[in-house]
């Protein structure tokens, strides 16, 4: 079911003039008007009913023209001086009075605007509200509300067919996360055995209403192809559509028949990228001479040595940081086509990397082998973070400053390094000592080693 949107095109899209249109909606299973902000139960009331039904859009400074035609009448707004706190009251409300809270997405359009006569001083704050896929949400008077015509209404304490049929959506959507997880890429014999990640993408994983799309080679070409006016990171140069959406990939002067670097993406804007591991198997010994140009390719010889490994196969991250880059890279050019706010959220899974060991030609890297010993993976396949519901995967958010979009896709690329890292045992956010969210240097110095470390080995595989 797509979310109803009066504007046809995303709230963080939307101007103040856009309003316009609310003359001819009228209140009802989709919008509610208020002349001024409610106290926090009402606004939980509210927010709680859209979601529990089918979702919706509320506004606040708006008034009906009448009882008998309840369209957008009077654009009275809020004061411009009590907009933040009315959106933290918003806020407050829906995680304080409702259990559990529910999603929702607020902005304040502010005056002047002569089209909708809304003063210089004054404010309407939209807010916008997906259908819920974790309803029923509870008030805390112990009621649950859902949208009836024009009101919000308790829904009986006997009425078990509406309170299971809430309860069913959430099932709905783990079981369609949970079936798009287990559904790993088909694999010759001569590769069932290779490494491979799955960088999975959800774009809108709690369907807000956004600008209308229509996703076909040409829109995927344009974002992830390089020319001469947009060259990419990782272009991808074979497109061919499927049932789901498009398919493109990387085949270059390569047989277009073996697994190489796929990207599936659904008509929804999510993905899932196969990314096929470089590895090397060998004795230590004969490791030297293949690691022998990177930067620290003898030290993670000796540390090998030292630990009395025989034989390994081991699996090159360097330029899987590269390649995570070119994806978002290209992924936030696709969004911004669509006029889609650049913030999407991922979940990786391993496959066949049991017993695998992660190689990073990077000097912390190093270190944490000298002090830890050499990390192995000790499962084939491994999800992470683990679990299949949508709030599982991690949110990966756009930077809120006026940095430049190489910095922004950089910031997003660690992000969603760093559980790949994890799954094959290196701790990347307590090598350094600090959280994501910490100070901007730290997050700098992450990206500048591995980043130094992805072009060395795309460099070493050039030359080849």
């Amino acid at each position: 079911m797509q979310p109803y949107n009066p504007f046809d095109k995303g709230i963080n899209e939307l101007d103040t003039a856009d309003l316009l249109t609310l003359r001819s909606i009228r209140e009802g299973w989709y919008v509610e008007y208020k002349q001024e902000l409610s106290k926090a139960d009402a606004i939980a009331k509210s927010i709680s009913a859209l979601a529990n039904t089918y979702g919706g859009w509320l506004f606040y400074g708006i008034a009906e023209e009448s009882k008998e035609n309840s369209v957008a009448g009077k654009f009275i707004g809020i004061e411009r001086t009590e907009v933040d706190g009315a959106l933290q009251r918003i806020r407050q409300a829906v995680a304080g009075v409702l259990n559990p809270d529910c999603r929702y997405e607020a902005k304040a359009l502010y005056g002047p605007c002569e089209t909708i006569e809304l003063a210089s001083d004054r404010a309407v704050i939209c807010i916008t509200v997906p259908q819920s896929i974790e309803a029923p949400h509870i008030h805390k008077k112990g009621l649950i509300y859902r949208r009836i015509a024009d009101g919000s209404e308790p829904v009986p304490e006997n009425d078990r067919y509406m309170i299971e049929k809430m309860f069913e959506r959430s099932k709905e959507l783990k079981l369609e996360y949970s079936n798009w997880i287990d559904e790993d890429p088909e694999l010759s014999k001569g590769e069932a055995e290779h490494p491979h990640i799955r960088l999975m993408i959800s774009t809108n994983p709690w369907r807000m209403p956004r600008s209308k799309f229509r996703l076909d080679i040409d829109s995927a070409r344009e974002a992830l192809a390089a020319d001469g006016n947009s060259p990419r990171t990782i272009p991808f140069d074979t497109f061919y559509t499927s049932s789901k959406g498009v398919i493109a990939r990387q085949c270059h002067n390569s047989d277009p028949i073996i697994s190489r670097l796929t990207w599936h993406i659904f008509k929804s804007l999510s993905g899932d990228v196969s990314i096929p591991l470089r590895t090397y198997s060998s004795s230590p010994e004969n490791l030297k001479p293949i690691l022998e140009n990177h930067l620290t390719g003898q030290l993670f010889c000796a540390h090998l040595e030292q630990a009395k490994i025989e034989r390994v196969k081991v699996v090159d991250l360097n330029s899987l940081f590269h390649v995570i880059t070119g994806i978002f890279e290209s992924h936030r050019t696709l969004l911004k086509l669509a006029d889609w706010p650049c913030e999407f959220s991922i979940k990786i899974k391993l496959i066949n990397c049991w017993r695998t060991v992660p190689f990073l030609d990077t000097d912390f890297f190093a270190n944490h082998l000298q002090k830890n010993g050499i990390p192995i993976c000790l499962t084939d396949n491994s999800i992470n973070p683990p679990g299949s519901a949508p709030n599982t995967f991690i949110k990966i958010q756009e930077t809120q400053g006026d940095e430049a979009e190489n910095i922004k896709v950089a910031l997003q690329s660690i992000r969603a390094f760093i559980p790949i890292a994890e799954a094959f045992g290196v701790p990347l956010l307590d090598l350094l000592g600090k959280e994501l969210s910490s100070e901007s240097n730290s997050r700098t110095s992450i990206y500048e080693s591995l980043l130094t470390a992805g072009r060395h080995s795309v460099s070493l595989q050039n030359k080849k």
